[in-house]
């Protein structure tokens, strides 16, 4: 008798972790792209600075 509700607590606890994973695999995957896009807007402004120096334009 007591087997018949185990199924549950483990379903239960096992879609808590799949959501705790899912939820930082999200705020990974943000923090990510933030950083991508810090560092493009970075190298875009040392390629402009690159050919100010050159004299490029």
């Amino acid at each position: 008798m007591e087997a018949h509700g185990k199924i549950y607590v483990v379903a239960l606890v096992l879609a808590i972790i799949f959501v705790g994973i899912s939820m930082f695999l999200f705020y990974l995957d943000n923090k990510l792209g933030k950083a991508e896009k810090r560092l493009e807007r970075l190298e875009e402004g040392r390629d402009e600075r690159d050919k100010r120096v050159k004299g490029e334009r």
